[in-house]
């Protein structure tokens, strides 16, 4: 028997990809104009000491989430194709939609990026693309996965508070271990592994989600009582944990109670904020939007083109006569249809010769 979610249309999950892409423009925003983490250009001018706490916080919590939430969709929505096209096709299609953006990134527009910001010589990059890089290598397991067996289905109902209370911990012991040897902020070829435990996880749960029909089950009330949970207490006991830090980068990794809290609470905050994100927009959005669904398919190509769009909006701000703050604001006012636009057009270029992004 096929899932019910290959054979409909999950709406709400159009609304979630266009929300997670345009939070990736607005994260990298903020960090060319102030914000803790690494982007091509930082801005001459960067906002108040205190606005910059403020949205590194906020980064932070976006951290915790945004990008695992991505994965858990990805993964969601894979199974469904596999099933559908078979293994050639499944593996030409990732070669179009996946490999050749990656390289076109990889080689020509990482380059010109950098070259246009620095006027330095030709340098290859991942940038942003970090995430189709590894989306491959998690695509390539799945694949030879379902080659040694055609499919094991993992019976595994939507869990309940232990099993729940089980994957944070260990998250957290795994990111902790992890961060020991790879921190948060320091990165190899491109990817910052102390991340990588929950992308793992996530995608892994987005797998079993598909088979097991886990979206069906949510409930918005739960994710009342998540949100709750996380912003009442959670985060304060987070922020206390860490009111004798003498060291910020202290977090991003080592034998410290530091970087233990900080593992600790990136998979509570994970955990939670999805579902409410998950349970909320399946509750109220999950119908067809014309608006949605042009946004949804324009989603992709932001994702790839925003860089460039991003840095030139960056350098266009510069020039007005306001605050670094009302900078950043214009910018996103400014950047985030640009880039649907700019999407629409490199999609539509891409479709040309056959590759669909």
């Amino acid at each position: 028997m096929k899932q019910e979610s290959s054979k409909q249309h999950l709406f709400y999950i159009d609304l979630l990809r266009v929300f997670l892409t345009i939070l990736v423009f607005y994260h990298h925003s903020a960090i060319a104009f102030g914000a803790s983490g690494g982007w091509y250009y930082k801005s001459t001018e960067l906002v108040s000491s205190n606005l910059q706490g403020l949205l590194s916080i906020n980064m932070g919590i976006d951290q915790s989430y945004f990008m695992s939430l991505f994965f858990f969709i990805s993964a969601f929505l894979m199974p469904g194709s596999y099933d559908r096209k078979g293994p050639a096709l499944f593996i030409e299609d990732r070669i179009r939609r996946l490999l050749i953006p990656l390289l076109i990134y990889y080689f020509i527009i990482n380059p010109l990026v950098v070259h246009w910001i620095y006027n330095s010589p030709y340098e290859v990059g991942f940038g942003p693309m970090w995430f189709v890089f590894t989306l491959l290598l998690f695509e390539m397991t799945y694949i030879f996965y379902r080659s040694l067996s055609n499919r094991i289905a993992i019976q595994w109902k939507l869990p309940k508070i232990l099993p729940t209370l089980f994957f944070i911990l260990f998250m957290g012991i795994w990111a902790f271990g992890v961060r020991l040897i790879f921190p948060t902020g320091k990165d190899l070829f491109g990817l910052q592994l102390g991340y990588y435990p929950l992308y793992i996880g996530m995608y892994f749960l987005g797998i079993i989600a598909y088979r097991n029909r886990w979206l069906d089950e949510l409930r918005l009330r739960d994710g009342y009582i998540w949100l709750t949970i996380l912003f009442l207490v959670v985060m304060p006991f987070f922020l206390f944990a860490l009111k004798d830090c003498p060291d910020g980068n202290l977090i991003n990794g080592g034998w410290n109670r530091f970087a233990a809290a900080y593992a600790m609470w990136e998979p509570i905050m994970c955990v939670g904020i999805c579902y409410f994100l998950l349970a909320f927009s399946k509750r109220y959005f999950n119908y067809k939007s014309k608006l949605i669904g042009w946004l949804s398919k324009q989603s992709y190509s932001f994702y790839i083109i925003h860089p460039v769009v991003l840095v030139g909006c960056t350098f266009l701000v510069e020039m007005m006569p306001v605050s670094p703050f009302h900078r950043l604001v214009i910018e996103l006012g400014i950047g985030i249809p640009l880039c649907f636009a700019a999407g629409y057009v490199f999609r539509k270029i891409m479709n040309l010769v056959k590759i669909p992004i």
